[in-house]
C-alpha cells in the first residue's frame, strides 16, 4: 500500500460505531446539548451511570440495550440524568429504565424462574403484604415481584449476624426487580411484623436506587435509613429477629440437610 493511504469504508457500509453515535446524538437532543460522552456496556449491575465531575456535561455509560430503543424511554433516561437523585422525577424514571431493560433482557431462564414465584406461606402470603406496605408507605407507585426464596441476582449485604454465622433474611435482585424472602420466616411462630419489616426494607431498595461514589455503591444511605425508621414496628421487629437469630440459623441447618436427603 502507498505511504499516505487510508483505508476508506465501501460507501452505504454503516459505521460499528453508528448505533452509539446515534444513541447519543438523540439523548444529547433530549438533555439540551449536555452530553459529553456516551459509553454502551454490557454490565448487567449498574445499568446507567454518570461520571462525577460536572453535571453540566454529562459523561454517560449505559447498558446496550438502550439503542433503538423507544422515545419515551430515551424521554426517561434524559430526565433521570437531569433530575436530582431521589427525587420522584427520578425514581419514575428509573422505575421507566428498569422496565426497557428487564424487558430487553428476559430469557427462558428469568420467565422459569418468574413461574416458580411462590408468595403464599405458612402463615401469610407476601403478595398481601408487600401490596399493603406498597399502599401504605409506597402511595401503591411500587411495582415488585416478591417470593419465598433463597436471594439471587444483584442484591445488597443485608445480613442478620451472631459472633459465627450470618443469615440474609431478604433480598432485592435490580436485575429481576424481584424481592426474595429466605424461607427460614415461613413458619407460624413468626410475628407478621418481623415479615412486614423485613419486606418494607427490601421495598425501600426497590424505591432508593444505590448512590454511587468514588466506584463504589453504596445501598444503605442516610436517606434509606431515615425512610426506613417510618416503618412503626421496626425496633420491636428488629428484637425479635436478634431474640431468635439462633433458631433461625438452626432452621437454616435443619432445611439443608432435608434438601440434601430428598
Amino acid at each position: 500500500m502507498p505511504r499516505g493511504s487510508t483505508i476508506s469504508r465501501p460507501v452505504g457500509v454503516p459505521s460499528p460505531d453508528a448505533p452509539r453515535l446515534e444513541l447519543q446524538r438523540a439523548l444529547n437532543r433530549l438533555t439540551g446539548g449536555r452530553l459529553k460522552a456516551l459509553t454502551l456496556t454490557a454490565n448487567r449491575r449498574t445499568i446507567l451511570s454518570v461520571r462525577p465531575g460536572d453535571r453540566s456535561q454529562l459523561a454517560v455509560r449505559i447498558h446496550g440495550c438502550f439503542v433503538g430503543a423507544p422515545l419515551e424511554v430515551l424521554e426517561a433516561v434524559a430526565a433521570f440524568l437531569e433530575s436530582k437523585k431521589g427525587s420522584d422525577r427520578s425514581r419514575e424514571a428509573l422505575r421507566v429504565i428498569r422496565r426497557h431493560f428487564a424487558a430487553e433482557n428476559g430469557d427462558a431462564k428469568a420467565r422459569a424462574r418468574r413461574a416458580a414465584f411462590r408468595t403464599e406461606g405458612v402463615a401469610v402470603d407476601l403478595r398481601q403484604v408487600a401490596d399493603d406496605l406498597n399502599e401504605r408507605y409506597f402511595a401503591g407507585r411500587l411495582t415488585v415481584s416478591i417470593t419465598w426464596g433463597r436471594g439471587t441476582g444483584t442484591t445488597h449485604p443485608c445480613r442478620r449476624r451472631t459472633r459465627t454465622s450470618s443469615l440474609q433474611l431478604g433480598s432485592y435482585s435490580y436485575e429481576d426487580n424481584l424481592i426474595r424472602l429466605h424461607r427460614v420466616l415461613d413458619q407460624p411462630g413468626v410475628p407478621r411484623h418481623v415479615i412486614e419489616a423485613v419486606v418494607y426494607h427490601e421495598l425501600l431498595h426497590a424505591d432508593l436506587p444505590p448512590v454511587e461514589r468514588n466506584g463504589r455503591r453504596f445501598f444503605h444511605t442516610p436517606e434509606f435509613h431515615r425512610r426506613e425508621r417510618l416503618f412503626r414496628h421496626l425496633d420491636k421487629a428488629n428484637r425479635w429477629i436478634q431474640e431468635h437469630l439462633p433458631e433461625l440459623l438452626r432452621e437454616r441447618q435443619a432445611s439443608r440437610a432435608r434438601r440434601r436427603r430428598a
